[in-house]
């Protein structure tokens, strides 16, 4: 039986119909798509993977050295209260995990807090990297690291390798330690991890004038202070009027307190630096 060249182009054309049609509804729903607002934290926040509990986010609130952990409905899961000892301040949260440091299912933490140094001529910081549990047990305490990485070696459990790093002279120097771990870090368990700034506010603690070493920060007509209080609301913004960069906390009419403070300008920002106001 020989099928018409009629049948053959309809059935062509049904079949271009059909698909189409098909791919108007695959494409649709995507143009379509769009980003959802869900929530804010007040505080610097990330998402950690924990071994046993699944994906959670998490905050820092520095102020007060304490890590909120919630859960993906935005509700909270644990608080955890990080030991920072009086007169240094909490820098990082590098990592959220469970276990990783040890072996049973308490929640364990790697976290950076550090100590303002100020010389006769200059200042510097003195980093100490931490790993403690929600208990408060101290699992590992590094004075002098700044940066840790953490690696699964194929065939060889992990590692951890923590910059410990000297400033009080210069130039300064930096050793790395490694350490074997007894677990295995997740795909998502690394939250935080950066290297401390070149862009360092002095002196901090302060009793009203603060300024930065500007580092890689390159001036401008509108280089601006921007000045957070603890809870993260915005307080103030101040232009930037030298080149020294200097600012008077007092003068802005800021009591005595913790504030987050950085300096932006057009195409650059620093990352925000916590500073204590004293009387």
């Amino acid at each position: 039986m020989k099928i018409g060249l009629k049948n053959i182009h309809d059935s062509q054309i049904i079949r271009f119909v059909l698909i189409s049609v098909a791919l108007i509804f695959i494409i649709i729903p995507a143009s379509h798509a769009q980003i959802v607002f869900e929530h804010s934290f007040n505080f610097s926040g990330n998402i950690a993977k924990l071994e046993k509990e699944g994906q959670k986010f998490y905050v820092m609130d520095d102020a007060i050295n304490e890590c909120r952990i919630y859960n993906l409905d935005y509700s909270l899961f644990k608080t955890v209260k990080l030991d920072v000892p009086s007169g240094d301040y909490l820098y990082d949260i590098q990592y959220v995990t469970q276990n990783l440091f040890d072996m049973d299912d308490s929640i364990e933490l790697l976290f950076v807090f550090y100590q303002y140094v100020q010389t006769t001529t200059s200042y510097y910081y003195i980093y100490t990297t931490r790993v403690a549990d929600e208990n408060g047990t101290i699992l590992a305490d590094l004075p002098g690291g700044s940066w840790t990485e953490i690696m699964n070696i194929s065939g060889s459990g992990s590692r951890m390798l923590t910059y410990i790093t000297d400033y009080s002279s210069f130039p300064y120097s930096v050793e790395t330690r490694i350490y074997r771990l007894p677990g295995q870090i997740s795909s998502a368990a690394k939250v935080m991890a950066s290297p401390a700034e070149g862009n360092g506010i002095f002196p901090n603690p302060t009793t009203g004038s603060i300024q930065m070493a500007p580092g890689g920060f390159q001036l401008s007509d509108k280089a601006e202070w921007v000045i957070l209080d603890s809870s993260g609301k915005l307080i103030a913004r101040q232009p930037v009027t030298g080149p020294a960069i200097p600012v008077d906390l007092k003068s802005l009419g800021l009591v005595a307190g913790i504030y987050m403070v950085r300096l932006e300008s057009k195409n650059y920002q620093t990352k925000f630096q916590q500073v204590v106001l004293n009387n």
